[in-house]
């Protein structure tokens, strides 16, 4: 029993060993099993990478293959010219032996060509001297014959000669007894004719003075008579026959009415009857009747045009103006005696020079200056270039933007080298001397800056385009030049476009591509009197109220008045007082143009900052080319669309991703 309880004591002593050893065994097994699928999974990715360097290295060696086809290619090209070249130069060798052979022979048929001149000119110096000595042989000769029958000739002559003189002799004295009776009798009538012609010539001039005497007074009682019933006729018709003054006594603007019409009277023959005289804040206001078959339009006229020459011969300051009355058959002419003694009070449509500055610096650079042939449109534009460039194009074409790195000016003007009135200010920035070139280069950086691959060239420059003569330029270019330039009126704030025009037309008609609202998108600037009352009197109403236009008017008068006074003691025509009227939104405003002699443009830094806008503009036309983004690998296809744009898929790596 107990060797049997030790035996059983033993057994399971074992099998508790057995179950331990294999409980640890199991853990072996499986954290073998683990190393196992790690080494599998290794060996797998170990697997597919060599399957893919082994595609890449069968693609690179294809390609090596083919770079080695290519260059055997090469080689043989090489041979083949190197083969050509040692036939070229055999050629060369063999074709300079033939011309060393042919100069050879040239020059030996120059040498006998030389031999030959020679012989040819011995000849024909033999050949004048047998001419000139048969000449003077023959001549010898001639001579000698012609003399000997010179002298028979003279002899025959001469008899024949004393033969008809003695004829003649005896025919001249019995013709000389026969004229001397005939002369007698031809006196002696000659002298009765001479009587009667005498007396009857005297009769006759007494009786053609007696005649014009008579005809001449008839003459004078019938013109007199016609200009009796001419005048009785203009009576009749109400018409004057002569001035008519009026009665002032001692009257100062009486007696420059009665001036005015004395002047018109001897220097036009036009009479006019002075009816009365008002004074109105030191302006004088006459009154005239006029003759009934005159039209009151053209005294009125012809007054207006004659001014310069009446105030100077009157010795007055000026005449305002000149026309009919509405109400009555009444023409008014009035008139200032002296200048006005004070300032005018320009009001609250006046600004001052900076404000000007300021005003359009605050406006995006779509402006047009209008003004007559030497207003001084030009230097106006390069006065507000010079403010420009200290400023910066602004992002946007707007006052808030951000300033862009650079500023470039495009300058179009197609009377460039032409016209005498011509500024050259500008010349620093021309461009283009004909308007479909300038148009044509307006359309090109539109379309170079709408590119969405330019935009960093559009973010760091900003252009602006000027023209001058735009009314001929436009009206040369049509249509297709008009919808162009509304493009960039319309989206150049979006790609940093800008402009600035220039021209003499206060409207831009619909017919030349532009109507009222474009003009209405530009700042219309008037720099000049006449061009400021042509805009308001013609095109005013359209913009703005009857009341605003009449106040314009009546702020412009008053500044012409100041204008006047100031510039008739400047000598420097740079400083001269000069207005400019611009078209706001609810009122025309009145500002003094800045002096031109306050332009500061660096005009070295602006070349230097053209040549920095060529080094960006010309980078942008490197081609970049399209590759994966992972691997850099230029095979790809297109695999659908995402997000409205292209998505790839790479071929080597198989990265997706979306075409910017």
């Amino acid at each position: 029993m107990i060797q049997l309880y030790f035996g059983l004591g033993a057994i399971c002593g074992g099998f508790v060993t057995y179950l331990v050893t294999d409980a640890k065994l199991q853990k072996e097994l499986i954290k073998a099993a683990k190393v196992a699928r790690s080494a599998s999974d290794n060996l797998h990715s170990v697997i597919n990478k060599y399957e893919a360097s082994k595609a890449k290295t069968a693609k690179l060696n294809s390609e090596l293959s083919a770079l080695k086809d290519e260059l055997k290619e090469a080689r043989n090209t090489i041979n083949s010219l190197g083969h050509t070249k040692i036939e070229n130069s055999v050629m060369v060798a063999h074709l300079n032996s033939k011309l060393d052979e042919y100069q050879a022979k040239l020059t030996q048929i120059f040498t006998q060509s030389q031999k030959d001149k020679q012989k040819i000119e011995y000849l024909e110096s033999e050949i004048e001297q047998w001419e000139f000595n048969f000449k003077s042989a023959v001549d010898a000769e001639a001579n000698k014959r012609f003399q000997l029958a010179k002298q028979t000739e003279l002899e025959k002559i001469y008899s024949e000669h004393d033969s008809i003189t003695t004829e003649a002799m005896q025919l001249f004295r019995r013709l000389q007894n026969w004229s001397e009776k005939v002369a007698h009798g031809h006196a002696s009538k000659a002298e009765i004719i001479k009587s009667l012609a005498s007396g009857y010539n005297q009769n006759l001039d007494e009786v053609s003075k007696a005649i014009t005497s008579e005809r001449q007074n008839y003459l004078e009682q019938i013109e007199l008579l016609n200009e009796r019933i001419a005048q009785l006729q203009r009576e009749l018709q109400g018409d004057l026959l002569e001035p008519v003054y009026g009665e002032f006594g001692f009257d100062a603007n009486g007696r420059i009415a009665n001036a005015i019409a004395s002047w018109l009277w001897f220097q036009k023959q036009i009479p006019l009857k002075v009816t009365g005289i008002e004074e109105t804040d030191s302006v004088v206001t006459a009154g005239y009747g006029y003759s009934r078959t005159m039209s009151p339009e053209a005294i009125a006229k012809l007054i207006k045009d004659c001014s310069p020459e009446i105030t100077r011969n009157l010795g007055i300051y000026s005449v305002e103006s000149a026309k009919k009355l509405a109400v009555t058959d009444c023409l008014v002419v009035k008139f200032r005696k002296d200048r006005p003694a004070r300032k005018a009070d320009k009001g609250s449509l006046y600004r001052s020079q900076q404000d000007f500055i300021n005003y359009l610096l605050s406006q995006p650079i779509r402006w047009r200056i209008v003004g007559e042939p030497g207003a001084g449109k030009t230097p106006t534009v390069l006065v507000l270039m010079s403010h420009i460039f200290k400023r910066g194009f602004l992002t946007g074409n707007t006052p808030n933007g951000k300033k862009l790195d650079f500023t470039e000016i495009a300058f179009c003007n197609s009377l460039a080298g032409i016209s005498v009135k011509n500024s050259t200010d500008l010349d620093f920035c021309l461009r283009w001397q004909s308007a479909g070139r300038g148009f044509q280069g307006l359309a090109d950086e539109y379309q170079f800056r709408k590119s969405s691959t330019n935009s960093n060239y559009k973010d760091s420059v900003g252009y602006i385009w000027v023209c001058d003569e735009f009314d001929n330029a436009i009206d040369t270019v049509g249509n297709d030049g008009g919808k162009q330039f509304k493009q960039v009126l319309k989206d150049g704030g979006h790609i940093n476009m800008g402009v600035i025009i220039m021209g003499q037309s206060g409207m831009v008609s619909t017919t030349k591509g532009l109507t009222i609202d474009d003009q209405k998108m530009l700042t219309n600037v008037y720099i000049d009197p006449v061009s400021i009352r042509t805009f308001l009197t013609q095109y005013g109403d359209r913009f703005y109220s009857k009341s605003a236009v009449e106040k314009a008017l009546a702020t412009l008068e008053q500044i012409e008045l100041e204008m006047e006074e100031q510039n008739e003691i400047i000598c420097d025509t740079a400083r001269e007082f000069r207005i400019a009227m611009v078209t706001a939104d609810r009122s025309p405003v009145f500002y003094q143009l800045p002096y031109f002699d306050g332009i500061d443009i660096d005009l070295a830094g602006y070349q230097e900052s053209l040549a920095q806008i060529a080094v960006i503009r010309k980078n942008l036309l490197i081609d970049v080319p399209l590759v994966c983004p992972q691997c850099q690998s230029q095979n790809f296809k297109k695999n659908g669309r995402s997000q409205g744009k292209q998505r790839l898929q790479c071929l080597d790596c198989g990265k997706n991703w979306l075409r910017d």
